[in-house]
């Protein structure tokens, strides 16, 4: 048993590491358009993210492979239960968003650097960064930080309900790091929102494409749900 945790304290360790590695390029192509904001930078960049997100895909099934998993293609079916996952996910992604708005108002918690960064790229180039931050970032994200995160710490020998708690713990918290900074409440914001899509993963039978379409989701609401506030 002892040896057992401590093998699984390794692959969280480096599904970890993989995850950080991989998501501080993942927005690489989006600095593109921050160059010149022209339809040559923006092909480009957007080329750049179609190929990102096929090797992050190639890489996720191949982890999954060589751990003796089965996921999901994207020409899988989906079933009901999915689909209600999905929903079930989606309405407390916005109760969240709605929450953290009004808190943030209340006790005037100031933006995150992240937030800052992302309002200032929205406003150099604004149809890019929107399908940038709408359409490709939940899928290299997602592809990340559940697929390939999960596929490496949750091994059939770990498939336990036990495990799975610990592994959604580390991967909020990690997924929460490369959102924000000092501020306890976007803390508490972005470990719960990683939470939702760590347990929509594994409800979801490891079918990455649900979390894809919760992160698109989540991702909207944040822009329209802001600019309603």
């Amino acid at each position: 048993m002892a040896h057992s945790n401590r093998q699984f304290i390794i692959n969280l360790v480096i599904a970890s590491l993989i995850s950080l590695a991989l998501v501080s390029f993942s927005m690489a192509p989006a600095y593109l358009f921050l160059i010149k904001n022209n339809w040559l930078m923006i092909t480009i960049g957007f080329v750049i993210y179609v190929l990102e997100a096929w090797g992050l895909y190639w890489l996720y099934r191949h982890t999954a492979r060589v751990r003796h998993y089965q996921v999901a293609t994207v020409k899988s079916r989906v079933n009901i239960a999915q689909l209600g996952t999905v929903i079930i996910a989606m309405l407390t992604m916005v109760v969240l968003i709605i929450v953290d708005l009004k808190l943030s108002a209340m006790l005037n918690i100031p933006e995150t650097s992240n937030s800052r960064s992302l309002a200032w790229m929205l406003g150099e180039a604004p149809l890019p960064m929107i399908v940038s931050v709408v359409i490709f970032s939940p899928i290299c994200e997602e592809l990340i930080f559940r697929g390939i995160f999960f596929s490496y710490a949750l091994t059939n020998q770990y498939n336990h309900r036990n495990y799975q708690m610990i592994a959604v713990v580390i991967n909020s918290l990690i997924f929460a790091s490369v959102h924000v900074d000092a501020n306890w409440e976007p803390w508490i914001y972005y470990t719960l929102m990683g939470s939702i899509l760590g347990i929509t993963y594994l409800l979801a039978k490891r079918d990455i494409r649900m979390n894809i379409l919760v992160h698109m989701g989540t991702n909207l609401a944040v822009f329209a749900l802001a600019a309603m506030s």
